[in-house]
């Protein structure tokens, strides 16, 4: 680590780029009949298409094949740049899932993030079980090495969801789900959040709807899904290199009931900071769910989770981002265009955010960062294109603020439930870090408290 304006900065570990236990989560709201569903109207299960696909750097996993003696691959069920996922049955059926039914995250030979994703994930499941946010952050279930013919491969053994809530959100007309049903979800996420920030001291850095997964409603979903692949067999192609490659098949069928629980998953670029004078400083998070802090270069914490969540709300109840236009016209990212869309909503920002952006320019990151255009960078400015503000603290770029207001935003909901709505976002979308509510008490917001019913 390196000490830097009297705080330590915590060097990153790479390159940027659990079972479920009782939870008090009340669905005696939700609606007595599910609400109008529909399939997922997508194509399901396409092939290894990505420009950056070698397929040498994935593990060569067929149907049938047992891994460390164990677990028997069934069907594929997704893929990432670094890793295939896939179903599997436990041999040794100590696993109490139904049909003894594991998923397995098998990562490339060069992948850098599964043996730091198993370190965070094994911190994570031991450091308090007994908090209520534990049972809502998804950790594996144990590890093992393979060999490929291409190098070894780490594979994490984790109990199965269902989908991630980007393919949940599809089952749902206009892809809205019920409002008591995200209001659960919400709570459910600061929940685990609170455990992850208070308890771990761990930061996510990567939150977003395809990393949040969702669990079976009933145990019968999976059973009648694993029922159906023996009925037809995967099908695969042979890429250039004479490697069978199989289709993904991971649509689970229609909704049963709305009883599934949310879980944080994916802790591969995650971030452990130990004592309250510990600090990132390296680039992190999607682009739309990036905080001004990291854009800034003014070091990050555990509330930079918190304004990225805070911007997910949109995606969960209005089904789109807040910030709207912060890609040109090429569509890549421009921070400056974020940053304009972030005064038009917020206001500018106040002066203690700017004094330090100032002070930190003049300081270079532990580590130079490469950037998707290989480019190599040494600070924040270099990387997200700065300067932006002037030594005045005056925006260098006002033309490029829109005339919008964070109310302007907000279109699905209205009256009382609106106000509370935007005062809870306002409680994550704050400038300054120290002044954004934690996780913990963004939960009891009355905005996410069900409603009493009259008897």
């Amino acid at each position: 680590m390196l000490l830097l304006f009297g705080v330590k900065v915590i060097r990153r570990w790479g390159r940027y780029s659990d079972q479920l236990t009782e939870i008090s989560v009340t669905f005696t709201y939700l609606p007595k009949a599910l609400p109008s569903l529909r399939s997922i109207d997508v194509a399901f299960g396409k092939y290894e298409i990505s420009p950056v696909y070698d397929s040498k750097c994935f593990y060569p996993a067929k149907p049938g094949q047992v891994l460390a003696d164990r677990y028997q691959t069934l069907v594929k069920v997704g893929w990432g740049v670094s890793s295939t996922v896939w179903l599997a049955r436990d041999l040794q059926g100590h696993i109490e899932e139904p049909e003894g039914v594991v998923a397995l995250k098998i990562a490339n030979n060069n992948a850098r993030s599964a043996g730091h994703e198993r370190e965070v994930e094994e911190h994570i499941s031991t450091a308090d079980p007994s908090h209520r946010g534990r049972s809502l952050i998804r950790t594996s279930l144990g590890s093992f090495e393979v060999k490929g013919p291409e190098g070894s491969h780490s594979c994490l053994v984790y109990p199965p969801m269902r989908e991630p809530l980007s393919m949940y959100q599809q089952r749902f007309n206009d892809r809205r789900m019920p409002l008591p049903l995200i209001k659960t979800y919400i709570r459910a996420l600061l929940t685990g959040l609170d455990y992850l920030h208070e308890e771990c001291r761990t930061v996510h850095t990567d939150l977003k709807l395809e990393n949040i997964m969702v669990s079976f409603e009933d145990p019968t979903v999976l059973a009648d899904f694993m029922d159906a692949q023996l009925e037809k067999p995967m099908a695969f192609k042979i890429d250039s290199t004479g490697r069978p490659v199989y289709q993904s098949r991971n649509d689970f069928g229609p909704l049963k009931s709305l009883r599934s629980i949310p879980q944080l998953v994916d802790f591969g670029v995650a971030t452990r900071l130990e004592e309250d004078d510990d600090w990132g400083v390296w680039p992190i998070q999607p682009d739309h769910y990036r905080a001004p802090e990291v854009i800034l270069g003014n070091g990050w914490q555990m509330s930079v989770d918190i304004w990225n969540l805070g911007v997910l709300l949109w995606d969960m109840i209005e089904g789109k981002e807040p910030f709207q236009h912060i890609h040109d016209q090429q569509g890549r990212y421009d921070a400056k265009l974020h940053i304009a869309e972030m005064i038009a909503l917020l206001g500018p920002p106040p002066p203690e955010i700017l004094q330090r952006y100032q002070y930190m320019r003049e300081y270079s990151w532990p580590e130079p960062v490469r950037r998707e255009d290989d480019r190599i960078c040494e600070t924040a400015d270099e990387y997200f294109c700065g300067p932006f503000f002037d030594h005045n603290g005056r925006f260098l770029y006002e033309d490029l603020i829109p005339e919008r207001k964070l109310g302007d935003t907000v279109s699905f909901l209205e009256g009382e439930e609106r106000e509370a709505f935007l005062d809870l976002a306002k409680g994550m979308l704050v400038w300054h870090p120290d002044v954004r509510e934690k996780a913990g008490e963004l939960a009891g917001h009355p905005f996410l408290q069900p409603k009493q019913t009259s008897t």
